[in-house]
């Protein structure tokens, strides 16, 4: 054993020193996973292993040269001999030597995602797709799902089930084909391939599963069916093989990852050993026992439970605000408060929270409080491609003469105006010295000037209607404010469509974007029309140009996701809008299955911090299109009141508001009370209509905290479920006759 092996606790040594068989290591945040598997690896070398005859791998390259790093630490020289890396290096390495025996040179080219976009492309452009009703971002999105799900071309075309996977079936083929014809292979291949070599020819497999005489497998809870059977495949010669993994962890269901490997792994290698990490030493014992008292509600979860011998430390502070933008601002106040009282520096500081669209507000008062900021996993709020696309309409309401605004918008949603006549229009404006609006104006009323740009009947159609659209919008400047407009903008060129039709995967979030813009206009309610446009360009140009504050600096406060979080810790860590809705996210509330990895998503953003964590949420948030009265987090009932500490008032003062906070205040103030229905909206007895339930009858509804909850019985399997209006979707319906009358379930 190394010379560290005072290092290791008692689980830890046993985890490492296992000979040889199966074992699964069930390793909590924090109690040192990573070394286990360093020190194992060293044991397994020391005690008589050749280090080329171990395969160690990981998810990600940063895992991976950590994990090469302390092996180098306790191996030196010999570390260089383990191979050590991610599932698609490691099968880049194997295709490398071996892929000529399923047809694949040696020297096959690598597919990016802009390579897989671009083939992807020509080929919908030669079958006449609509790119605008089926994007090749959705088409490939298919097409790695079926890869993942090791469905071929053929397959996925017999199996189709509607005109999109017909669709993605004729692509799949041909893309197949393009792969094939320019000796490459993508992401998803690298792996698959790797099954196909194993499959046509055993004694490939023979030789790489006898080669590797011990298999590493970390994050397993996070493998997907391909991933495990390669794993399953690498040890079946010897069944060598180390699982670790955290099934509290498993949080990646949308990228394919199966909890249920886990549960695979001990039905596919009987008689494995289970080692249980459970001695935390990243975080105090009250965050560790918050943190498990959430987790421990998880359905079917194993009886397990982490202890640590760290001092007890602060208690969780579990804080309700007004909004988020008063979410914000204590954030930043605690963040200068404890560098000021604790003399921390900003890198201990992260925050955390479950949608992209949340970090507007934390952005806003970092800068305004002089907090130097990094957003991580993710583009600055301002910078997001639906959000400059807005503020390019306001600029060019506001301001025809806007040559750059025009530029981005004149085709956005597509209008079929090419790059050459944007750039034709462009050198007309500056010759004529006249706006790019008034040329697309002249050039769209057919006004015959040399200077014009002579371009096709249906690109000057186009421009004709793009102009019209301005003038209507421009009209309604003076009489109306910024939000209005905004929506104004929305509604003229059904942006929401054209997100759902450009960027199906990601429409849903980038709409909660633009929801949030909406929330910052709405700011400016209270001034009138023009005024109203110009302060809101005006402030968030000078929000939005500021340099990022943390681009430089490694000294800078994190804000992450949540899902972006995962194997990270921080000092101190906020986990901002913990409302239902929120976290739990309103997409899980009605699939159990979702609602308990929204769970484990909690767990995890709880488990990244070592000494403080705090807990937010907001009694109202601009959330789906609407100011909301929110219902605090299921999540934080759970965290018992003795690790919790006492809520705080918050730390600014109405003299330390900026302009825009105190409009804010002030309209919310105002419309507070129009937040919603003060008396149920259903009665007892009334037939109502649920979008996955089907149809029901009505038991109770009752007010909570400024929602409705309405418990249902629904005919048929549903049952009986309590719902939250705002997030339910219920429909009243209309009385039946009497003799098409039925009873619930």
């Amino acid at each position: 054993m190394t010379a560290t092996h005072d290092v290791l606790n008692p689980a830890q040594r046993h985890a490492v020193e296992v000979p040889r068989g199966a074992l699964l290591i069930l390793a909590g945040p924090g109690s040192g996973k990573t070394r286990v598997i360093a020190h194992r690896i060293a044991h397994l070398v020391e005690t008589g292993v050749p280090p080329w005859r171990i395969v160690a791998v990981t998810f990600t390259n940063k895992a991976a040269r950590e994990m090469r790093e302390r092996v180098e630490g306790l191996l030196g020289a010999q570390a260089r001999d383990v191979s050590l890396g991610t599932f698609h290096s490691i099968c880049a390495r194997i295709l490398r030597r071996d892929g000529s025996v399923i047809g694949l040179p040696s020297d096959f080219a690598i597919y990016d995602t802009d390579d897989q976009m671009a083939l992807v492309r020509g080929i919908a452009a030669d079958l006449h797709i609509d790119p605008k009703r089926y994007t090749p971002r959705s088409i490939l999105s298919a097409i790695s799902s079926a890869k993942n799900e090791r469905r071929d071309p053929s397959t996925v075309l017999r199996e189709a089930g509607s005109y999109f996977e017909e669709i993605v079936g004729r692509v799949y083929e041909r893309y197949q084909a393009g792969l094939e014809r320019n000796s490459a292979v993508d992401f998803d291949d690298l792996l698959g391939d790797v099954l196909k070599l194993f499959a046509q020819d055993l004694s490939v497999r023979d030789h790489y599963a006898e080669r590797y005489l011990h298999v590493l497998i970390d994050e397993f809870q996070d493998t997907n069916l391909v991933q495990y059977t390669l794993a399953r495949e690498l040890a079946s010669a010897h069944g060598n093989i180390t699982a670790v993994g955290d099934p509290d962890q498993s949080i990646y269901s949308w990228r394919a990852a199966d909890i249920r490997n886990l549960q695979y792994f001990e039905r596919d290698f009987p008689g494995a050993q289970v080692v249980l990490l459970e001695q935390n030493y990243r975080s105090t014992g009250h965050i560790l026992r918050a943190a498990h008292a959430v987790i421990s509600k998880a359905a079917g979860r194993p009886q397990r439970e982490l202890w640590t011998q760290n001092p007890e430390g602060a208690p969780v502070t579990v804080q309700e605000l007004y909004d988020g933008d008063e979410e914000a601002l204590f954030i930043a106040s605690e963040i200068r408060r404890l560098i000021r009282e604790e003399s921390r520096a900003y890198a201990d500081f992260a925050v955390m929270y479950r949608t992209n669209a949340q970090s507007r507000a934390i952005e806003e008062a970092c800068i305004e409080n002089g907090i130097r900021y990094r957003v991580v996993g993710g583009t600055r709020f301002y910078d997001r491609r639906e959000v400059r696309d807005l503020l390019a309409y306001l600029r060019l309401v506001h301001n025809a003469g806007d040559s750059v605004a025009f530029q981005r918008v004149v085709n956005v949603p597509a209008r079929g105006i090419g790059a050459k006549s944007l750039a034709d229009l462009g050198h007309a404006a500056q010759e004529l010295a006249i706006s790019p609006v008034a040329v697309a104006a002249r050039v769209a009323r057919g006004d015959r000037d040399p200077m014009l740009p002579q371009l096709r009947g249906d690109i000057r159609s186009a421009l004709g209607l793009f102009v019209a659209m301005l003038d209507r919008l421009t009209a309604l400047r003076e009489e109306h404010n910024v939000s209005q407009l905004l929506d104004a903008i929305l509604e003229e060129t059904h942006y929401r469509s054209y997100l759902q039709r450009s960027d199906p995967e990601d429409a849903e979030a980038r709409w909660e974007n633009v929801q949030e813009l909406r929330a910052v206009a709405s700011q400016y309610e209270d001034l009138d029309g023009e005024h109203s446009l110009a302060s809101f360009l005006e402030e968030v140009a000078l929000v939005a140009d500021v340099d990022d504050p943390g681009a430089e600096a490694p000294d800078a406060v994190t804000l992450t996701t949540l899902h972006a979080a995962k194997g990270l810790e921080y000092p101190v860590v906020f986990m901002p809008g913990l409302e239902e809705g929120l976290l739990p996210h309103f997409r899980s509330i009605d699939d159990p299955s979702q609602m308990e990895e929204e769970r484990r998503v909690c767990y995890v953003g709880m488990t990244r911090a070592r000494e403080r964590l705090y807990l937010t949420h907001a009694m109202r948030r601009f959330f789906q299109g609407l100011f909301r009265n929110n219902i605090a987090s299921r999540f934080l009932a759970d965290v018992p009141s003795a690790d919790r500490a006492r809520p705080t008032a918050a730390r600014q003062t109405a003299g330390s508001l900026s302009a825009r906070e105190r409009r804010a205040a002030l309209a919310a103030r105002d419309t507070h009370a129009d937040d919603g229905p003060q008396t149920p909206q259903f009665a007892a007895g009334d037939r109502v209509r649920h979008g996955h339930f089907g149809r029901g009858v009505v038991v109770s509804c009752v007010l909570r905290g400024g929602d409705q909850e309405v418990t249902v019985a629904f005919e048929g399997g549903a049952g009986v479920k309590r719902l939250l209006l705002s997030l339910a979707a219920l429909e009243a319906e209309a009385p039946r006759e009497v003799d098409d009358q039925w009873e619930p379930a």
